[in-house]
Order: structure tokens, then sequence, then C-alpha cells
């Protein structure tokens, strides 16, 4: 049964269609804006992805994430390191798997994760999102030590949550 919040290849393939025609409409103007054709991959506890790696490549921004097994306590540095080997992905989301009050994160060697991010190029999100708090401000240092590049992200399900992009640029 496919959750509705779920895109498959069919669906994705159609929502790049409509950003191509909204792309088009919008070439011309004087401010240059262009939405980008983009996903959220979920991952398994093995780093592999849940859509076919030939829809992805058709695919500006990947971002990959782990929603699964977030309550975890041992060190899960190898599952890290095969999400971001995972060659479909730009950018590593919702870091931790972490939810104030509600679930504390994974562990892992973030020396390491963050390093391979930075030798892979693959981004890793600040996740926004006030309930979040993926990415402390040590964790942050150690991912600056790294070399590894962040983005900001605000795993907004609506747009009034946009607004939540202050909380990590105060981060």
């Amino acid at each position: 049964m496919l959750n509705s919040d779920i895109l498959n290849e069919d669906q994705l393939a159609r929502q790049g269609e409509e950003i191509a025609e909204v792309n088009e409409r919008l070439s011309g103007r004087s401010q240059e804006f262009r939405v980008l054709r983009s996903v959220e991959l979920n991952f398994s506890p093995e780093g592999a992805g849940d859509m076919d790696p030939a829809a992805l490549r058709k695919l500006e921004l990947v971002l990959g994430c782990l929603h699964s097994a977030l309550r975890r306590k041992g060190n899960q540095t190898d599952r890290y390191l095969a999400a971001l080997r995972n060659p479909s992905i730009h950018i590593l989301g919702h870091s931790r798997g972490c939810i104030y009050n509600f679930r504390l994160g994974l562990t892992a060697d973030w020396s390491r994760v963050f390093g391979t991010a930075a030798q892979l190029g693959t981004v890793v999100e600040i996740d926004c999102y006030p309930d979040r708090q993926d990415l402390s401000i040590d964790l942050l240092a150690i991912a600056r030590k790294e070399g590894c590049h962040m983005s900001l992200g605000t795993d907004s399900h609506g747009a009034s949550q946009l607004r939540f992009m202050d909380l990590g640029i105060a981060n």
C-alpha cells in the first residue's frame, strides 16, 4: 500500500513535467527563480534508497533521510556511512533523527560521518524545524572541522512552516 506522502517513480515523473511547465512560465522574468526537481528519499537501515536510481538521476536534488529504526541505542556510524555512499543523494537530511521530548536521536562517530560527507561532496542538513534540533553547536563545530558543507531545511509540510528557517540560521 502506498503512503499518500510518498511518491512512486511514475508520480515523480509527472511532478517533473509539472515543474518543467512552471519553470517555463517563470522564464524570462526580471527576477530569476526556478523550481528544482527534487525528492526526499527514504533510506533503509542498510543505506538503500526506496526509489529506482534511474528515476533519481533525472532530479536536480535528492535529500536522503533515515526514517526507520531511529531509537537504536548503539553506534550508527556504519549506517550513516552506507547512506552517504549511496550515489543518488546530494544532501543527508534529518541528520540525527532527533525529535525534542520524543526521540533522542542516533549516535555515531560524527568526525567520521562528517569527514566522509566532505570527502564525497555530500551536504548535511541542519533541520530548522523546532522539534528536530538535529545538530547541536558541538556537532556543527565537528562538521566545520571536517570540512563538511551544510544546508538549511525546514522539513516543512505546509507553507506556514517555512518561517522556521530563521531557527536554523540562528543555530
